[in-house]
């Protein structure tokens, strides 16, 4: 088989694509060396070697005889920067690379490298170099190329043949067989037309050949008038361009200059060849329906019977070539205006019209406008359709003494023959020029262009001759015949709406619309998503053609979906079968190189993932839901590129593509299956939140990052996450923050500090033994090997079980993105792919820093019920909610919203604690030793630092029933003691605080001995002679009198006190603080007051209370000891 394939390769590179390149290279090189080309663009170029066999000189024939298919490469190859650039794409010089290497394997008899596959490709090469170049040349490699992929040269109707054996189709092709429901298939109701069915259509017949009519040749469906307007539906803009047409050649009065502008594909040609068969005489009005309308339109009521029309196409054309027509014995053309001029001199049996140019023809110079115009009036009403100008004038392009006459002249001609149409009766320029730069072709092309449509601009109308909203009854009236069940078109049709309107939200909105159940009667048998996707995606790659590729496609995806018996409701984007060798190549030849493969291992092939989805699950398999979800996402993607912002196809719109009336309740199935194939393809992409799904031509980054995070070690995950836990912003309510410590690296100081445990050490809710419990035990109790003092100095930060495992997935990802970017020059990443690698760090940062957040979610503060067991510490536990790296502000504010960590202290509340543990047995405690005590022990309030004791100090010097302070205690007296006044400068931190009642006991000596100090000493010695002491009252001096009385002789009063008061939920701590300090602690510091406050709740939920908050609230209130709780209906 090799040496076959080897023969094959040179029969191909040595006759079909050597007869391409030589007279394209040879024509080039004129051009630039003029007569010189032989010896400077070709010998002057070559090796020794490789000039070998090639003549010194000689004529044209003799030397492009010598040329053989290496020559021509090696040349295009040197001469590629200064001459084959401006012409060809880069694609081309890659071509002419490849096929160097091929003809080298070739001609050194390597036949063991030209296996199928290479073969196949090589061939596929050459075409494509050809495509340009020669048309014919393109159609046989072609042909070889499709014998070698299929075994035949007709290969695609070869594959219909295989396709269509019963147990084929259910195996391989990929075809609904069984009806879905009561709703009748597609073919049912209507039939496509009996070429498409039979499979007698080619390709070639959806591209209208101008110059191919006009000399009598081509398919039916173009050169017969009735059956061309039969099966042409008139749009809008083209019975607009016809009734211009009419008036214009019929009564004078309508456009005389019209150009037909529209990318490559849209219309052109075609509405030339209706206004050629308009005029061409050959049709009677009575014979189309189509022709009738149009008469009406322009309201005239005959065609006119003496247009001449003449016909240019400039690809039809060689202006190298001067042509002696048989119709026109005795005359040779030359340019265009002599090719006009001959052909409305034949049309109109007038041989003197070619007199009006001869000259003019024969110098190669444009007659002039009036010259033009005097022939135009003599021939009566002329018709010129001038198709493919700018090919042409891409021939003359910066080429001298050609017969045909320079550029320079052409221009010139194009302006007379505008003027000269404007000014004569009834004549009329219809041309074409292409939007499309593939049309246009390279830099030559785009100047010609330019130039070509400066001088149309001066006196020409401009038709679009198909609207977007139009194309669709285009393609359904070739291909499809009148449908022949109207009730059952509208029967499905209206199933299918109320299926989009019924489940809206798996739709898009615009599907719920009736106008879309109005375009699905339209578009009947075709969907109209499959539609949109050819016309808003594939029509975006200019060689697709628009309306000419959707009716290439389509007829071949009608045909295999008839003769195979589909029962689908409609031809869906998930019916078309790109198993069947014919579609899938009608499809994958105007995409890059590699697609094949991709279709046959990822979307359609027989041992695709989709088929294997299929095969392995009976519910998928049933529905063939993956084959279907993987065709909608291509057809509806593959023609996306890279740099476009929003590229995929959404989910909605692939559910579309895919789901038929009594299928809802499968909807799921499709939606998991989709799932499957996000998972497991190597070239389906997704957008960030996986609601956007697309293919491309090269592997997911994402399937090479999900390979490269099962290789990032745990100790990798727990590094960085230490790295950005060391980052965040300490607060000023820490004496300072550590991060996944040891024991020994907390401090044992007196000043509050928060542990963050590391990832290892998690909580979760409701449990009491986790490991960070167990962790922060351990660093509470010891520091290092040494037990620690300061106890109740230490809060922590702890992560959440669950949500630390989403964490650890991320920070894989981003380690694995960031692998990726780093390698980007070892891997070879494009642009596009690094910038994908870029966009993708930045998001799952993003995400990395919100997780990480919502992680370290647990707040642990240690506190004892000295009531209950001095020595057991318990935890009081609290869940915060962050997204932004707040977490330590967020955990202070939990802290001090819990009375866990307080920045400012009531002096009430320090008196209760004086009272209750520290001076029961004593009249004063140091302030000093108070600190030791309030940051060891922890059934003593956490104060954030030693300066909330002083400032709350300060405060209860000053309140009526607070306490004292002095410097020292000599044993007998206190010095510089102070009561109910304020403090002038700072409390003094090895000071004493002294109770009220002792304080005021020695403030009452002094007064008293003030008071015998300053008697007079009569007053003195008088009392010293009785056995008697003063009567003296201690008042303050803002004391209102009358409470100085003594109550003693008065029965009690007010012996019961209670309060009602409804508290604010957002402010409830603050709210009871403030009643605590300044009503009741004045209330609960009387001697023999019996305390007892409750909290009493009610909450009333209208909506009812969700059975998982129930059940946390229960177990909650049931550790906290609380036994009156219940929930009511």
């Amino acid at each position: 088989m090799n040496e076959q394939n080897h023969e094959l390769v040179g029969r191909a590179l040595n006759t079909i694509l050597r007869e391409a390149l030589v007279p394209y290279v040879a024509r080039e090189l004129m051009a630039v060396f003029h007569d010189d080309w032989w010896k400077k663009g070709v010998l002057g170029v070559l090796y020794e070697e490789q000039k070998r066999n090639l003549p010194y000189k000689g004529d044209y024939a003799e030397l492009t005889d010598a040329m053989d298919v290496q020559c021509c490469l090696i040349l295009m190859d040197l001469h590629w920067r200064e001459i084959f650039s401006k012409k060809l794409s880069r694609n081309h010089y890659n071509w002419v690379k490849e096929l160097n290497t091929v003809r080298n394997q070739w001609a050194h008899t390597e036949w063991k490298v030209f296996d199928d596959s290479y073969t196949a490709r090589a061939l596929d090469t050459m075409a494509r170099m050809c495509e340009q170049l020669d048309d014919e040349y393109t159609i046989e490699l072609r042909n070889l190329w499709r014998e070698k992929a299929y075994g035949d040269a007709a290969g695609s109707r070869n594959a219909a043949q295989a396709e269509n054996v019963p147990t084929d189709v259910k195996t391989n092709a990929g075809i609904m067989q069984e009806p879905i429901g009561s709703l009748k298939s597609w073919r049912d109701v209507m039939r496509p037309h009996p070429d498409v069915a039979e499979g007698r259509y080619r390709q070639a017949e959806f591209a209208a050949d101008l110059a191919q009519v006009a000399r009598g040749e081509g398919s039916a469906e173009y050169l017969d008038p009735v059956e061309f307007f039969a099966r042409t539906y008139v749009t809008e803009g083209m019975k607009g361009l016809l009734s211009q047409a009419l008036r214009r050649l019929g009564l004078g009065d309508g456009e005389p200059v019209i150009q037909l502008k529209t990318s490559f594909g849209g219309g052109k040609t075609h509405s030339m060849l209706a206004l050629y068969h308009l005029f061409h005489g050959k049709l009677r009005p009575a014979q189309s329906e189509n022709v009738q309308n149009v008469l009406s339109a322009a309201e005239i009521g005959e065609l006119p019977s003496d247009v001449q029309v003449a016909v240019i196409v400039g690809t039809a054309l060689n202006p190298a070539k001067a042509k002696r027509p048989i119709y026109m014995p005795g005359i040779t053309i030359h340019t265009l205006w002599g090719e006009i001029a001959a052909q409305l001199a034949y049309a109109s049996k007038n041989p003197k019209l070619y007199d009006y140019v001869k000259e003019a023809d024969k110098r190669g110079v444009s007659p002039g406008s009036e010259a033009l115009r005097d022939m135009l009036d003599a021939c009566g009403a002329c018709l010129i359709l001038v198709d493919e100008l700018v090919a042409y004038a891409k021939k003359l392009y910066g080429i001298q003494g050609l017969p045909a006459g320079s550029f320079d002249n052409l221009i010139s001609f194009i302006q007379e023959l505008t003027e000269a149409a404007r000014a004569s009766r009834r004549s009329m320029v219809v041309a074409s020029l292409p939007e499309s730069e593939i049309e246009v072709g390279g830099d030559a092309g785009q100047q010609v262009l330019t130039q070509i449509e400066h001088t149309f601009g001066r006196m020409e109308s401009i038709w679009k001759p198909v609207a977007a909203n139009e194309s669709f009854e285009v393609v359904r009236r070739r291909l499809f015949l009148p449908c022949r069940d109207e009730a059952a078109r509208d029967a499905i049709c209206a199933a299918f709406s109320e299926m989009y309107r019924t489940h809206g939200d798996d739709f898009p909105v615009e599907a719920k619309d009736v106008s879309y159940q109005q375009e699905m009667v339209n578009c009947y048998p075709i969907h109209p998503e499959f539609f949109h996707f050819l016309y808003d995606e594939w029509a975006t790659i200019e060689r697709f053609q628009k309306t000419r590729g959707v009716l290439r496609l389509m007829a071949g995806v009608a045909y295999h979906l008839w003769i195979n018996a589909d029962a689908s409701c409609m031809i869906m984007p998930g019916s078309i079968p790109l198993a069947i060798p014919q579609i899938r190549d009608e499809l994958i030849r105007y995409l890059p190189e590699n697609w094949n493969a991709i279709v046959d291992s990822e979307i359609d092939g027989r041992d695709s993932e989709p088929m294997k989805l299929d095969r392995g699950n009976s519910r998928y398999g049933a529905l063939m839901a993956a084959r279907r979800t993987a065709r909608t996402i291509f057809l509806g993607s593959a023609p996306s590129v890279r740099e476009q912002n929003i590229r995929g196809v959404e989910e909605s719109h692939i559910r579309l593509g895919v789901v038929q009336p009594q299928e809802e309740k499968d909807i799921a199935v499709f939606g998991d299956v989709l799932g499957k194939l996000k998972s497991q393809l190597a070239y389906l992409y997704t957008n960030d939140t996986g609601t956007r799904c697309w293919y491309d031509n090269r592997p997911t980054l994402r399937k090479l990052v999900q390979d490269l995070e099962s290789r990032i070690a745990s100790d990798e995950v727990e590094r960085e996450i230490e790295m950005r836990l060391r980052k965040w912003k300490s607060s000023p309510d820490f004496g300072g923050i550590h991060i996944c410590p040891s024991s020994a690296d907390v401090p044992d100081e007196q000043r509050v500090r928060l542990v963050i445990l590391p990832m290892t050490d998690v909580h979760e809710r409701g449990q009491k033994d986790t490991a960070a419990l167990e962790q922060a035990k351990e660093i509470l109790e010891m520091r290092g090997t040494s037990p620690r003092q300061y106890k109740n100095m230490l809060v922590f930060l702890a992560p959440d079980k669950g949500r630390m495992f989403e964490l650890q997935k991320i920070v894989r990802r981003f380690k694995a993105w960031q692998l990726i970017r780093d390698e980007a020059e070892r891997r070879n990443l494009d642009q596009a792919q690094i910038r994908e690698a870029d966009a993708s760090i930045q998001q799952v940062e993003a995400n990395l820093v919100m997780r990480l957040s919502q992680a370290y979610a647990w707040v642990f503060a240690p506190y004892i019920d000295a009531e209950e067991n001095i020595k057991d510490v318990k935890w009081d536990i609290a869940e915060i909610s962050c997204t932004q790296l707040e977490n330590v502000q967020k955990c202070a504010e939990q802290l001090m919203s819990d009375d866990n960590l307080i920045r400012t202290w009531g002096p009430v509340l320090l008196k209760m604690e004086l009272d209750k543990w520290l001076w029961k047995d004593s009249a004063t405690i140091e302030i000093k030793q108070l600190w030791e005590y309030i940051t060891s022990y922890c059934y003593l309030p956490r104060l954030r630092d030693i300066q909330v004791l002083l400032d709350t100090i300060r405060k209860g010097v000053m309140e009526e029933d607070g306490f004292a302070v002095a410097e020292t205690f000599d044993g007998s007296r206190y010095t510089n003691l102070k009561l109910r006044q304020e403090i002038h400068g700072e409390v003094p931190i090895y000071g004493l605080i002294v109770k009220k009642e002792v304080a005021e006991k020695q403030i009452a000596e002094d007064e008293r001995k003030r008071a015998s100090e300053s008697m007079p000493a009569s007053v003195s010695n008088a009392t010293n002679g009785e056995n008697s002491e003063p009567e003296v009252t201690v008042r303050d001096e803002h004391e209102n009198p009358s409470t100085t009385e003594s109550i003693t002789s008065e029965s009690p009063r007010n012996k019961h006190f209670s309060m009602d008061v409804p508290l604010d939920s957002v402010r409830i701590n603050k709210e009871v603080s403030t009643y605590m300090s300044e009503v009741l602690s004045h209330l609960i510091s009387l001697p023999d007051a019996e305390v007892m406050i409750r909290l009493d709740v009610d909450i009333h939920i209208p909506s009812g209370t969700p059975p998982n908050v129930v059940t946390t609230v229960s177990e909650n209130c049931r550790t906290l000891k609380i036994d009156s709780f219940r929930f009511e209906e």
